[in-house]
């Protein structure tokens, strides 16, 4: 059975929302909106907790996303359902 001081060493992050499962790679789908534009992403890289499922994008890909999202809208686009693309 591992510890966490051995979890910790290995890079693995428990889950912040249930606390009991290990988040590990893997990919998601996430859905933005703002004002009457609404994207979906799929296929986004996440870190996923084996436990609950709740999914975590890093900085880069935030980033990332928001920036398509913004070319979304000003594109005019009311509803996208894209793949990402880093």
């Amino acid at each position: 059975m591992e510890t966490g001081l051995e979890n910790k060493e290995k890079g693995l992050m428990k889950c912040v929302i249930c606390k009991l499962g290990d988040v590990a790679e893997g990919a998601t789908t996430v859905a933005l909106e703002r004002g009457g534009c609404a994207i979906l992403f799929r296929n986004v890289p996440a870190k996923i907790c084996t436990n609950c499922g709740e999914d975590y994008v890093d900085d880069d890909v935030a980033s990332a996303l928001l920036a398509q999202a913004e070319r979304a809208a000003v594109g005019g686009a009311e509803l996208q359902i894209v793949r990402f693309a880093a």
